[in-house]
């Protein structure tokens, strides 16, 4: 009985090892040379036969950064057949030498294997850089149209009593005069311009923003989406971005003001979800404790990253008090280590500020 088992194992085996595809490519890397950034994408095919005794299938194509290669051989490859990947890279603000990887994966049984190697193709090449165009020599590199702003994006830092200003640079690079329209500007932003509401044809002018944080009466982390509208065809919408940090005013405080003032302290400064699974969600608790002698009030809870979200039980802790803060991790389907911090905002003068720092790994 033994004998038979060992006997029909081995045919077993052998009929495996005797059924399978094996894939061989004709070259396993394409060097495009030297390329033009001018003249846009590039593309090179690598070919293939299989060399197996099976179908071959590609089950994934998966390009490395820059590169794409939607176009490939997608039904199953019999026995001495051929196939072919072909393998696009986009050569745009990517001067200088490259060397690119594509993983394949295909049905035969090693790339199931957990450690198995995989299997990858490469492209190579040298870019040769374009000249600059209109708007890199003037230093309007953001944007896609031609009333384009210099900087769409800004950082402030000013305190809950002290208006901020903030100038930028604007451009018609058309030949024909626009209409530069404020949209949906909040109360307590306020827009000044060097050319009133038209900039003539390839002028260059200034906005002034003037941010009231009296008005706005929030304390913490505040974004301001700023909208311009224009007569550009291509990009009618010029935005303004802005990171504003808002911190408390304390300088008025008297020392005995300070002594009676209220106190943030934590339960913790770390929280560590561990391994999660993707598509998991796992929820922790901190306290948030006032040791001082007058009420806490919470301004701003903000988690720096969007796989966490964070609730408080209360807004306002009396002296010896706490609050629950809740924080839940989504396991997104991403892997990896997914470190983050908590900024935890108050009325503490000494210590406005706190941070939680939070760990997890998805696996």
């Amino acid at each position: 009985m033994k004998r038979l088992s060992l006997t029909i194992m081995v045919v077993i085996l052998a009929i495996v090892a005797i059924a399978q595809p094996q894939i061989k490519f004709d070259n396993a890397t394409y060097d495009f040379g030297q390329i033009k950034e001018i003249d846009g994408k590039v593309t090179g095919r690598f070919e293939f036969t299989n060399i197996g005794n099976a179908d071959l299938l590609l089950v994934k194509v998966a390009p490395g950064c820059g590169c794409t290669a939607a176009n490939y051989t997608r039904e199953a490859v019999p026995p001495g057949g051929r196939g072919f990947i072909d393998a696009t890279y986009d050569p745009y603000n990517r001067p200088g030498a490259f060397h690119k990887n594509i993983r394949i994966t295909t049905n035969e049984p090693a790339q199931s294997e957990p450690n198995a190697a995989p299997i990858l193709i490469f492209i190579k090449g040298n870019v040769e850089k374009r000249p600059p165009t209109v708007y890199e020599t003037a230093g309007y590199t953001e944007g896609s149209g031609t009333i384009r702003i210099k900087e769409r994006f800004a950082k402030l830092e000013t305190t809950n009593i002290k208006p901020i200003k903030h100038e930028v640079s604007i451009r018609n690079f058309s030949s024909k005069k626009s209409t530069i329209i404020p949209t949906n500007i909040p109360q307590y932003i306020k827009i000044e311009t060097s050319f009133g509401k038209e900039l003539g044809a390839n002028e260059e002018g200034k906005i002034t923003v003037t941010f009231d944080p009296i008005k706005k009466n929030e304390i913490g982390d505040s974004r301001e989406i700023l909208t311009f509208m224009t007569l550009d065809s291509i990009e009618p919408k010029v935005i303004l971005f802005l990171d504003i940090k808002i911190t408390e005013d304390f300088s008025t405080y008297t020392p005995e003001q300070i002594k009676k003032a209220p106190v943030l302290a934590l339960s913790t400064t770390l929280i560590n979800f561990g391994d999660q699974a993707k598509g998991s969600q796992s929820v922790q608790s901190v306290k948030i404790l006032n040791n001082g002698k007058s009420p806490l009030v919470i301004r701003q809870v903000k988690p720096s990253s969007t796989m966490y979200t964070v609730v408080t039980d209360k807004t306002q802790i009396e002296p010896g008090g706490f609050a629950v803060l809740t924080v839940t991790f989504f396991a997104k389907n991403r892997g990896g280590q997914q470190p983050a911090t908590i900024d935890i905002i108050t009325n503490d003068p000494k210590n406005p500020t706190m941070n939680i720092k939070v760990e997890a790994n998805i696996l």
